[in-house]
């Protein structure tokens, strides 16, 4: 019985010059499609500004986008928020949407402006700081990996911007003050929180972000070293590997997404700041990878 030789696949060539161009010119015309919800948006906008919806009989916007596009009055909404938010990021920006020419088709296409509408909804919430759209936008691109924008990245970026993730921790850190401390403690506790929401929504202008980090750390250091160690209840049910560890001379370290910095374990269980903080979790993570990668971090 004679073996079946399965052929090796042959690799593919690489694109012609010709070839190229074809993809370039296919994916701008992509491009353009996936930005038609710009121009049906500004379309929308300007019959309902001009009112040129209107019939005789009374018709209202909502009827004419039901009755001719069978969309209704919230979802054109959104188109026209939508394309005014994309009109700022044109402003603000490079200009017009662009697709380059890549060298390989792995490389990600260059657009400075979104592809597609799920992208532009998150930036629709800044409508009341159109002036920070742009800056919203860049960040979720730099958090894209290859560039590869994702309406969750956006979201985040513009959940950072309105200080919504703070918020988040607050209530959570709120809610579990009132189940383990005392009302006098949980009240003030509210009312720091409070305070220090107020000093994030107007840009730190009147208090620095780093000057609030700083009196908090201090706080927390002072009252960890006044009394018996603290058992860390980040390190509960793996405590003893965490000595043994550092009896062997590790340095152990944190990163803590609530205060943005990075946290060395020091001697009486407590973790003690050691970088930050920083502006973005993106930041935050390569000073983290350094740290792990710097061998003066053991002994010996």
């Amino acid at each position: 019985m004679t073996d079946h030789i399965i052929p090796r696949e042959a690799p593919e060539k690489p694109l012609t010059a010709r070839e190229q161009m074809v993809l370039a010119e296919h994916e701008r015309t992509i491009v353009r499609d996936f930005a038609a919800f710009y121009r049906v948006g500004r379309a929308l906008a300007e019959i309902n500004r001009l009112r040129l919806y209107r019939t005789e009989s009374g018709r209202t916007f909502e009827q004419y986008c039901k009755e001719l596009w069978d969309m209704s009055k919230g979802r054109a909404h959104q188109l026209i928020d939508a394309s005014a938010v994309y009109d700022q990021l044109q402003i603000q920006g490079e200009g017009e949407m662009s697709t380059n020419c890549r060298h390989s088709p792995d490389d990600p296409i260059d657009t400075a402006l979104p592809l597609n509408e799920a992208q532009v909804r998150p930036l629709t919430r800044l409508k009341e700081y159109p002036e920070k759209v742009r800056l919203v936008w860049d960040e979720a691109r730099k958090r894209a990996p290859r560039g590869k924008v994702t309406a969750s990245h956006v979201k985040r970026a513009v959940k950072e911007y309105l200080g919504e993730n703070i918020q988040h921790t607050v209530r959570v850190a709120l809610r579990k003050v009132e189940r383990t401390c005392s009302a006098d403690f949980a009240q003030a506790f509210e009312l720091l929180s409070q305070q220090i929401i107020k000093e994030r929504n107007s840009g730190y202008k009147y208090t620095s972000r780093g000057a609030i980090v700083q009196a908090l750390d201090q706080l927390r250091a002072d009252i960890a070293k006044d009394g018996d160690v603290i058992k860390d209840p980040v390190l509960q049910g793996g405590s003893d590997d965490m000595n043994k560890l550092e009896a062997a001379g590790f340095s152990l370290f944190r990163m803590d997404r609530g205060t943005m910095t990075i946290r060395r374990r020091s001697e009486n269980g407590g973790w003690s700041k050691e970088i930050g903080p920083f502006d973005t979790l993106k930041a935050m993570e390569a000073a983290f990878k350094e740290l792990l990668l710097d061998d003066r971090h053991l002994r010996g």
